[in-house]
């Protein structure tokens, strides 16, 4: 079982979009996905019509409280939710340096039914972007090409070196930027891209997902882009986006 974090800076570079339609790939894989959704506005749970107060599912912040067995929510085949709700916004302003609560949960073994995890972390430098940090094997930035957003990648890369350095015991290896909502006809594209390409060498992703109508249509309709249309532009960079997530995955497991 791996455990991937999506984690930004800030608000509206299509960091939710990316939880859900990278999840949602993957269970279409034959991978068993579960996402967990630690961002209050629990964004996830609305893209996928999913209820947040659906009785006897195990919420994101029971496992912030020390559950000792989950129950999920199912979406579809081989993909579940722990969903999110507003009460685990009291928990941005906890420190947790000592030990996460989230991690110990995984140690105990209560999401080895799934092959991936991804977790779904609020567009903020704070407490629970710490959890979801200590609680992945891996994790990456979605970004969008735009001014300012080198700056954002950079405090996002430093608040997570902070936390593997402060919390015992986090190992969590830093999988890549991903460049999001791309308009490659903007005249900026191009000097932007290689500015980010000289800073990150192989830690930028090689796929690019385009500035598309149909991912910000898909969820007027309850679905994600991958359901919403199977001939898109966007499932076909997704899915290349999911390849090379299991490709750097692979490579890390065989060097260690």
């Amino acid at each position: 079982m791996k455990t991937i974090s999506i984690i930004c800076q800030k608000g509206g570079v299509g960091k939710t979009t990316a939880v859900v339609n990278l999840s949602t790939i993957f269970s279409k894989k034959g991978y068993r996905t579960l996402i967990i959704d630690l961002d209050p506005q629990g964004n996830v749970s609305t893209y996928l019509n999913f209820d947040k107060n659906t009785k006897n599912v195990t919420s994101s912040i029971d496992l912030l409280s020390g559950v000792t067995e989950i129950f999920t929510g199912e979406l579809s085949e081989n993909l579940s939710i722990i969903p999110s709700n507003k009460e685990i916004a009291r928990y941005n302003d906890e420190k947790i340096i000592g030990g996460a609560k989230i991690s110990k949960l995984k140690k105990y073994g209560l999401f080895n039914e799934f092959d991936f995890v991804f977790i779904d972390t609020p567009p903020t430098m704070s407490s629970l972007v710490q959890e979801g940090i200590a609680a992945s094997d891996y994790y990456l930035i979605p970004t969008k090409p735009e001014f300012l957003a080198i700056e954002g990648v950079a405090q996002a890369m430093s608040f997570a070196k902070t936390t593997l350095k402060n919390i015992p015991n986090v190992n969590a290896i830093f999988l890549g930027v991903l460049l999001n909502q791309v308009e490659t006809r903007r005249a900026s594209y191009e000097e932007f891209l290689s500015e980010l390409e000289y800073l990150l060498g192989d830690r930028l992703f090689k796929t690019k997902i385009s500035h598309l109508t149909e991912i910000a249509d898909s969820p007027f309709y309850g679905k994600t882009v991958i359901d919403f249309n199977k001939e898109s532009k966007a499932r076909i960079q997704f899915n290349k986006l999911a390849e090379e997530i299991i490709e750097r995955v692979d490579k890390n497991e065989e060097i260690t």
